[in-house]
């Protein structure tokens, strides 16, 4: 469900997670994930799924996504993919799970949903799609999931969300909703108001990227996810969220910070170089360099990391639930 969502030609699908994100713009130059979903033009549509927590289904790719998906986007225990303008959902919303204290149990598309579509975000029983710049959230609303904004209602450019909470941008602007806000996850800094181009959403923070800096706030940031280092405040091209620690790219090169356990911040030399997109999960991150996906890092979700032979070559998109992952080829 963390991901990254963007509006940019930054390298991303989460193009449209989650967050992320979403930007709009030729897969040849952006792959398209972190930026909670994007369209993926240049894409041959294949979804490819691997990880999973406990076999909810997340990673039973349909026929329907076997191709001509332009759009992809991992929810906490559901997948997300967007074809011919259509929103396509497999897996499971957490309300599945046993004493999840939400009552919406069976996951569905609305029929708003059904075309027209750009982007998709997953969170962990609601989801959201951007038809037209309006935000449509369908699922869980528990703590107001669902209650979009009126301003996200029209002109919103990119999506993001996880857990019981949502994000937009539209003009520059983050908006946020859904959620207790008990660590101001929904108090959007005055920093993060205008001149954004992509957005991402952890468990308890929110990162944004405004001029190549990365902006980050949300939580008690007990494990550093919200201390941005120096070197991810320029030049950075893509942001990811998880649920404790944060991924950013710049030059090419992973940057990563927060929880430092299971490995979760300690780049591969692999991706240090030559990566134009990443996508961060519950203890996990992905990084897509020259078309091959690399993950590391781990903890409840060690199968998140168990890349297919099919994700190392050829993958234009890449996203990330809390324990799944979902590439596009």
């Amino acid at each position: 469900m963390p991901r990254t969502s963007l509006i940019r030609s930054r390298p991303s699908l989460r193009l449209a997670g989650a967050v992320g994100a979403g930007l709009l713009i030729a897969l040849a130059a952006a792959p398209v994930h972190a930026t909670a979903g994007t369209a993926t033009p240049a894409a041959t549509g294949t979804v490819l799924a691997f990880g999973g927590e406990d076999n909810w289904g997340e990673t039973d790719v349909p026929a329907e996504a076997l191709s001509g998906v332009t759009a992809i986007d991992g929810g906490d225990i559901h997948s997300l993919a967007v074809k011919n303008g259509k929103v396509i959902m497999w897996g499971s919303w957490g309300c599945s799970r046993p004493a999840a204290g939400c009552s919406t149990n069976s996951i569905y598309v609305p029929a708003e949903a059904q075309s027209g579509v750009t982007a998709v975000a997953g969170g962990e029983d609601h989801s959201l799609a951007l038809k037209g710049g309006k935000v449509i959230a369908w699922g869980g609303n528990v703590a107001g999931q669902l209650n979009v904004p009126a301003e996200a209602q029209s002109g919103v450019s990119a999506i993001a969300a996880h857990d019981d909470r949502s994000l937009a941008l539209k003009d520059g602007k983050v908006i946020a909703w859904g959620g207790s806000n008990l660590r101001g996850e929904l108090d959007v800094p005055a920093e993060a108001q205008s001149g954004v181009t992509a957005i991402a959403v952890g468990d308890f923070h929110n990162l944004a990227l405004k001029d190549g800096k990365v902006i980050a706030w949300g939580g008690d940031n007990y494990w550093g996810q919200n201390t941005v280092p120096a070197e991810a405040t320029s030049g950075v091209t893509a942001i990811g969220a998880g649920l404790y620690h944060s991924a950013a790219v710049k030059d090419g090169k992973v940057i990563a910070w927060g929880d430092s356990r299971y490995n979760r911040i300690n780049v591969p030399t692999e991706a240090q170089s030559g990566v134009s997109d990443v996508a961060v999960g519950g203890g996990h991150t992905f990084a897509l360099k020259s078309g091959k996906v690399i993950a590391w890092g781990g903890g409840s979700y060690p199968g998140a990391t168990n890349v297919p032979a099919a994700a190392t070559s050829g993958v234009v998109a890449i996203s990330s639930g809390s324990g799944h992952g979902l590439v596009l080829k």
